[in-house]
């Protein structure tokens, strides 16, 4: 179909080599983009991917420490100049006056008469103010016979509670019993129990009976002293 159009359109040999050049040269485009372009896609799809990008945050640096401020020292304020003293001005001299001659006067004579001095009188002593007698506590050995009269009085009123004794109860009661100044009991308190409460209220009951009944010595009356009694509860004694 090209030979029949280029007869048709061209006529002469020159129009026909031209013809063929162009048909030729299309021919050779052609082909080098059939063989180019699969050789182009292959190393294309060849290619590596790109790297992935990883962004990492750095971490933040630390503020740099304030370096201290330098301040130069204050410089000491200036003290003030003194203002220059004035200058004296030289008064004109005087002229000294002629001295004036002064009568010379003797001064009387005074008689000075000597006052009698009267006699001091010595001051009175002052008053001897009587030292009353300190007074005294009570006296060790009165207490100690007076305790001892005590004890024997309060063997008289003293019970085995029977509880204690159908149950083999026994034991020691130390007792302190304080007497006023009016010479009753000012107070009676357990030193030391036995351990159970009825004997230790037995002891206080048979001290505060005697007591009752004793008498206080002249030497004691008037005065405040204290006790230590103990009484004795144990089943060999009631035996006998």
């Amino acid at each position: 179909m090209a030979a029949v159009l280029a007869g048709g359109y061209y006529a002469n040999d020159s129009g026909r080599r031209l013809f063929l050049w162009a048909v030729a040269a299309s021919l050779a485009l052609h082909l080098a983009v059939l063989f180019i372009l699969p050789v182009l896609q292959k190393a294309q799809r060849a290619r590596p991917a790109p790297p992935s990008l990883t962004a990492r945050l750095a971490k933040p640096q630390p503020p740099e420490p304030a370096l201290p401020k330098f301040e130069p020292p204050a410089q000491p304020a200036e003290r003030p100049r003194p203002p220059p003293a004035a200058k004296a001005v030289p008064q004109p001299a005087r002229v000294p006056a002629a001295p004036e001659r002064v009568q010379s006067v003797e001064p009387e004579k005074q008689t000075v008469e000597s006052a009698a001095v009267a006699p001091v009188a010595p001051a009175a002593p002052p008053p001897v103010v009587p030292q009353l007698p300190a007074a005294s506590g009570p006296d060790p050995g009165t207490v100690a016979q007076f305790r001892l009269a005590l004890m024997d009085l309060a063997r008289r009123y003293k019970k085995y509670p029977r509880i204690a004794q159908d149950n083999n109860w026994e034991g020691r009661v130390d007792l302190r019993i304080a007497i006023g100044e009016d010479g009753a009991i000012s107070s009676l308190t357990v030193n030391k129990g036995a351990g159970r409460a009825v004997l230790d209220d037995e002891a206080q009951a048979m001290i505060r009976t005697a007591k009752a009944k004793a008498t206080i010595p002249p030497g004691l009356r008037g005065k405040a002293f204290n006790l230590e009694i103990s009484v004795d509860f144990f089943l060999k004694d009631e035996e006998k």
